[in-house]
């Protein structure tokens, strides 16, 4: 019997919200933590709002990522530029139209609602992001794997979007809270999933379904002007991806394009534990990132990415100037910091870098994203291999090689 290899295929993005341009967000963050840092002091002596408004400027100087390394992101629950008011050096925010996009209780200072309220919105973003993405999708799939870090329900979005179609037959997975790596273990499940029923173990199975739901904008705080909640306030961004997991029939039958799956691996790196975190907080999930987080991951990824061709019985170095990267790109320094250990070239991480700069960091599902525009990629020609990294709390590594078929 040949080796059975899955393939990826069906990359379908869905855009909920027009990106926000990462010059306004600065200056909209700023001013909110500006203005909440105020409240705090406003009954000192002595202390004024532009005192305080200059001190914060000074520290987004210093920690916030600038529009030349981050262009524009998409912020589901940010404010609109149409809602958006500049007077006498002052801003004015509007309230949305929506009552689920209102995840603030003051929009002055984007002061949050409590953690059970955001799930609420998010639970009505999410639905009509599946809606979206469903729309027209007759045939149902044999499993749909659920990934976000970003909120989580029961029954979850998923679950009520398969029973609303009458899926009775579709099993739902949930594959939550892994962060910025989450894309990985899920194509594993569904590589897994697709490979049990080739052996008889579950019924047959020919589509597995995987869909990303991030919305990071919905944990954003202004309550606390430290350097990490103004790194991940002008990093992270919302995204929101479908694609599919399928056998090499169904591929043939219907003549996609798709990326072959060869090899995984996973592992945690060592002392590095409390290195990245993802905590749920009382009106929002706290993230802490060290900034030892580009070190380790620069110390470690070559042994990690060499082990990982050994698992299909090649030699990194041999292969490595005929291969495509697709490269969670964390930070701004992460992909800088691979290319440099993995001896790569500017062209083999430039879509890697190129999603980072039009996206933002969508946390898993931004290597989706890189993915779609690899396979898309007329110049990435048939039989090229793809090495996938991605890295998380834990702190985890993980990798995965694909090849365009």
């Amino acid at each position: 019997m040949s080796q059975f290899a899955p393939i990826l295929t069906g990359f379908t993005p869905i855009r909920l919200a027009d990106p926000t341009p990462q010059g306004m967000s600065l200056e909209i963050s700023a001013y909110a933590f500006a203005k909440s840092q105020f409240r705090k002091r406003e009954h000192e002596d002595g202390v004024e709002f532009s005192s305080v408004y200059k001190d914060v400027r000074q520290k987004f100087l210093n920690y916030a990522l600038p529009q030349d390394v981050i262009k524009r992101r998409q912020l589901v629950f940010f404010p609109k530029l149409s809602d958006i008011k500049f007077d006498n050096g002052q801003f004015s925010l509007n309230e949305p139209e929506h009552d689920y996009l209102k995840l603030f209780d003051n929009y002055e200072d984007l002061t949050p609602k409590d953690i059970k309220a955001r799930h609420g919105s998010y639970a009505k973003v999410v639905g009509d992001c599946l809606d979206e993405m469903y729309s027209g999708v007759d045939e149902a799939p044999d499993d749909l794997i659920h990934v976000t870090c970003s909120g989580y329900l029961a029954p979850s979005p998923v679950e009520r979007m398969v029973s609303r179609r009458e899926w009775f037959n579709t099993t739902v997975t949930h594959s939550y809270h892994m962060g910025c790596y989450g894309a990985f273990p899920a194509i594993k499940m569904a590589h897994g999933f697709l490979s049990s029923s080739r052996f008889s173990v579950t019924p047959p199975k020919d589509r597995v379904d995987i869909v990303h739901s991030e919305l990071l904008s919905a944990h954003c705080d202004t309550a606390e002007l430290k350097a990490e909640n103004i790194i991940t306030m002008t990093l992270f961004a919302d995204g929101f991806i479908k694609y599919s997991v399928v056998d090499e029939e169904w591929i043939n039958q219907r003549g996609q394009p798709g990326l072959k799956i060869l090899a995984f691996n996973e592992h945690l790196l060592p002392n590095s534990a409390d290195d990245m975190t993802w905590v749920p907080g009382s009106t929002r999930f706290h993230m802490t990132l060290s900034v030892m987080v580009p070190v380790i991951i620069k110390q470690s990824v070559r042994p990690f990415v060499e082990n990982l061709f050994r698992r299909i019985n090649l030699d990194y170095e041999q292969e490595r100037e005929r291969l495509m990267f697709a490269i969670h790109p964390g930070g701004p320094k992460i992909v800088e910091h691979i290319q440099e250990s993995l001896g790569l070239t500017d062209d083999q991480v430039a879509i890697s870098r190129s999603i980072f700069v039009e996206n933002g960091n969508m946390s898993s599902a931004t290597v989706p994203h890189i993915l779609k525009e690899i396979l898309e990629e007329p110049s990435i020609t048939r039989g090229t291999r793809v090495v996938c990294l991605g890295f998380g709390p834990g702190l985890t590594a993980t990798g995965l090689i694909v090849e365009k078929v």
